[in-house]
C-alpha cells in the first residue's frame, strides 16, 4: 500500500521524527544562516511540509515579514497551519501566477519537484531582482559519498540491508540528479547567481530507524505492508545492529541570487 506524503500517519511520523533528532532542525538552521532574511522580507516557503523550514526562518525575519508556506501534500499542510500560528504566515496548497519573492526557501525537498533543471527553473521565475533561491541537499543525492563514521557499521549500511532481506524494491528508473557543480550550471542557466555551501553531520541508527520510519521512504521497498508493519520490520532490524555506529552525512546548500 502506497502511502506517500498526502497521508496523516506520513504526518504523524515525520513529527515524531523531528522531535526526536535534528537533521532537518540542523539543515534548516544552516539554510536560514545563509539565506540573508534580516528584515521584512517577502518569503516563499516551497515544499513547506510541516513548517519546520518556515519556523526557523520566523526567528530572523522582521515583525512585518511575510511568509508563504506552499505545501501541495494537504495532509503535511493540516499539520504545519497546526503547528505553526504566526500572523506573519500564510499557507496554501496553490501558488499565484506571476508571485515574486525576495527570497524563496527549500529546505530538503527541490529534489522531489521533479527534474532538477525543470525545478530550478520554475523556482528561479519566482525571485525578485536582488532576491535568492535557497536550497539544500544531502551531497549523497548528488552522487558523493558520506564519510565513514565509527562503530562496527561506520557507514549504517546493515539496518537497511536487514530491512531489505528477501525483497525487491518497487522503484521506477528516475534520472539521477547533477553534480554539485551541475547545480551551479543549472542555477547560472536560470539567471542566478549561485554562492555554494556545505555542513556536515553525525546521523545514528536510532535516527537512520525513525528516518526510515516515515511511511513515504519506504514505499518502494515495503509497500506492501501499513505504516505500523513497517515500523515492527525497522525495529526488528534495529535490534541485531550495532547501536553504537554512526557516519557522517554531508550536505549542501545554495544561495542564488537575482542580480
Amino acid at each position: 500500500m502506497t502511502v506517500g506524503w498526502d497521508n496523516p500517519r506520513t504526518a504523524e511520523l515525520y513529527e515524531r521524527f523531528n522531535a526526536r533528532h535534528a537533521r532537518y532542525r540542523e539543515a534548516n538552521a544552516a539554510l536560514v544562516a545563509h539565506a540573508a532574511l534580516d528584515g521584512d522580507l517577502e518569503v516563499l516557503d516551497i515544499g513547506a511540509g510541516t513548517g519546520h523550514t518556515t519556523e526557523s526562518a520566523l526567528g530572523v525575519l522582521g515583525d512585518d515579514a511575510r511568509v508563504v508556506c506552499f505545501e501541495p501534500a494537504h495532509a503535511m499542510l493540516a499539520a504545519g497551519r497546526a503547528r505553526v500560528r504566526d500572523a506573519r504566515v500564510t499557507w496554501t496548497g496553490e501558488l499565484r501566477r506571476g508571485s515574486s519573492f525576495d527570497r524563496v526557501l527549500c529546505g530538503a525537498a527541490v529534489w522531489q519537484l521533479g527534474p532538477l533543471g525543470d525545478a530550478v527553473t520554475r523556482l528561479a521565475a519566482l525571485v525578485g531582482n536582488g532576491g535568492a533561491l535557497c536550497f539544500t541537499i544531502p551531497a549523497l543525492y548528488l552522487g558523493e559519498g558520506d564519510e565513514p563514521g565509527a562503530g562496527s557499521d561506520p557507514f549504517l549500511h546493515e539496518l537497511l540491508a536487514r530491512v531489505a532481506t528477501g525483497r525487491v524494491p518497487e522503484a521506477s528508473p528516475q534520472d539521477p540528479l547533477p553534480s554539485a557543480a551541475g547545480v551551479d550550471a543549472l542555477l547560472a542557466t536560470a539567471g542566478l547567481e549561485p554562492d555554494r555551501w556545505t555542513f556536515r553531520r553525525r546521523v545514528t541508527q536510532a535516527e537512520l530507524r525513525d528516518w526510515l520510519a516515515i511511511p513515504v521512504l519506504t514505499d518502494r521497498l515495503l509497500g506492501d505492508l501499513t505504516p505500523d508493519e513497517r515500523i515492527s520490520v525497522l525495529d526488528r532490524a534495529y535490534a541485531g545492529v550495532d547501536r553504537a555506529s554512526w557516519r557522517w552525512e554531508r550536505w549542501y546548500g545554495w544561495t542564488a541570487w537575482r542580480p
